[in-house]
């Protein structure tokens, strides 16, 4: 009986290890609505447009590299956005971007985005 508690106390340890260390679209739809909305006034769904991005492989490809094709393209677009984008870089948070934005490309827009 106390082997099964450990293994199940075990289970659920390493599942709540794993789930933080994986990036989280809530997370990224904060930091974009911090960092690059209220600054640039541009909606997520609108920075896709404006990225010009048809496939989420396409998305994909502008967050190699740590984000700098990203940044590089908004600075043409949208200044503001960018040196949002850059602020999410720096807090480590950019994986969460990518899957927020990923999410919007895939059609979970959350209210207010559209």
């Amino acid at each position: 009986m106390k082997l099964a508690k450990l293994l199940v106390g075990a289970a659920v340890v390493a599942g709540l290890s794993v789930s933080v260390a994986m990036a989280d679209y809530n997370v990224g739809f904060k930091y974009y609505n911090k960092y690059v909305k209220r600054k640039s006034h541009l909606k997520s769904t609108q920075l896709i447009k404006e990225l010009g991005v048809q496939t989420i492989d396409e998305l994909k490809a502008l967050f190699k590299d740590n984000g700098k094709p990203l940044v590089e393209k908004l600075k043409q677009i949208n200044p503001k956005a960018a040196k949002g984008v850059e602020k999410i870089i720096k807090k480590g948070k950019l994986k969460d971007l990518e899957d927020f934005l990923v999410g919007i490309m895939e059609g979970k827009i959350p209210a207010g985005c559209s």
